[in-house]
């Protein structure tokens, strides 16, 4: 894979879970490494795995990747066909014909190639007929059909323009109905949060948290102390939280109590990107029921932009929070990238994708 920049792991770039990257078809750069794909574009999302940090790229911005780009050598070049003198169509077998990259006009239809100069070989069939081959080095590549209609050209994900515009259209009535729905969820069992840590590992530790709920009443908010960690150079040219700021803070066990309480009294848990963030917080927690509890109540928002940046083709790059927010016309209330200020940004972009989530039918 080619050299993920810092940039690409930056805060900008939302966490979701193995299940929400499978669900929106996002591909690892391992599942493009045995498709033999490579990507066009920036990550899209990331997640964090026992095995470490997983990118998740766009299907839809792929391409057929040459065999040096896996293997890091090389490419050897091909040794050039015996072609035959010029003028001259010689015969030979079918078998060492394809050695020399040389096809029959039926086997080029086949691939989407056209020939755009006369045989330079033939081979015999065992019935007698001649078949005539072309160098597909000098054919014309034919457009590739589209793989739902088998006839239009291919314009984007493998369909037409007709096709991809009909799928997205239809994507897209389906997502807006399913956020513009009434759930009638209680604006004070409706809680968002959201965690500042030392770094986007596992075993990286919390330095904030914030609690607040659907109505903007903030529930919580304190910073915590590291118990291992030092220091965090990285993390802390985006938050801004230095050693010195957390030192005479609780650490998050601590506080587990009356966060506990907090969290348990929500019916559901939103965050943009809860897959680390929930992680740390089922920490708090001391069994497995009380843990998967936890989870049950928690809803992504960065997975649900995504979906909605999808269906109406915003053309974004890593749909972050920002992002977001620059789409909503919404301004930030304190310092972008702390946990109160992103707590409260996260509350309002989910209130742009869902306007009628606390009213009822």
């Amino acid at each position: 894979m080619e050299t993920v920049t810092k940039q690409e792991k930056s805060r900008d770039l939302p966490f979701i879970s193995e299940q929400e990257a499978a669900r929106r078809h996002l591909l690892s750069a391992d599942m493009l490494q045995k498709l033999h794909l490579m990507p066009t574009t920036a990550p899209v999302a990331r997640c964090n795995a026992k095995s470490g940090e997983i990118l998740y790229y766009n299907p839809e911005r792929v391409k057929e990747a040459p065999a040096a780009h896996w293997y890091g050598k090389k490419e050897k070049p091909k040794a050039p066909a015996k072609r035959p003198p010029s003028g001259e169509v010689r015969r030979m077998s079918a078998r060492y014909a394809a050695t020399c990259g040389f096809y029959s006009a039926a086997a080029l239809a086949r691939m989407y190639y056209e020939p755009t100069e006369g045989p330079v070989a033939f081979y015999m069939t065992k019935s007698g007929t001649r078949v005539d081959l072309f160098d597909r080095a000098t054919c014309r590549r034919l457009p590739l059909p589209c793989t739902k209609c088998g006839t239009g050209v291919r314009y984007r994900a493998k369909l037409c323009e007709a096709c991809y515009r009909a799928e997205m259209d239809a994507r897209r009535r389906e997502g807006d109905l399913y956020r513009s729905a009434k759930y009638g969820a209680s604006r004070e069992a409706t809680l968002f949060f959201d965690l500042e840590m030392t770094g986007v590992y596992s075993h990286d530790e919390v330095l904030s948290v914030t609690v607040m709920n659907a109505a903007g009443e903030l529930l919580f908010h304190s910073l915590t102390r590291p118990e291992r960690k030092k220091r965090w150079r990285r993390t802390e040219e985006i938050h801004g939280i230095t050693p010195d700021m957390v030192k005479e803070s609780p650490t998050l066990y601590e506080i587990a109590p009356e966060l506990r309480t907090i969290l348990n009294s929500a019916k559901r848990l939103i965050a943009f990107g809860t897959s680390t963030d929930l992680m740390h917080l089922q920490r708090l927690y001391g069994t497995r029921e009380e843990k998967r509890a936890l989870r049950e109540k928690a809803l992504d928002c960065a997975a649900e932009f995504a979906r909605y940046a999808h269906e109406h083709e915003l053309g974004l790059t890593h749909l972050s929070l920002s992002d977001a927010m620059t789409h909503f016309g919404l301004s930030w209330e304190g310092t972008a990238h702390s946990s109160l200020a992103d707590t409260d940004a996260c509350r309002r972009v989910f209130e742009q994708l869902f306007p009628h989530y606390y009213e009822s039918e």
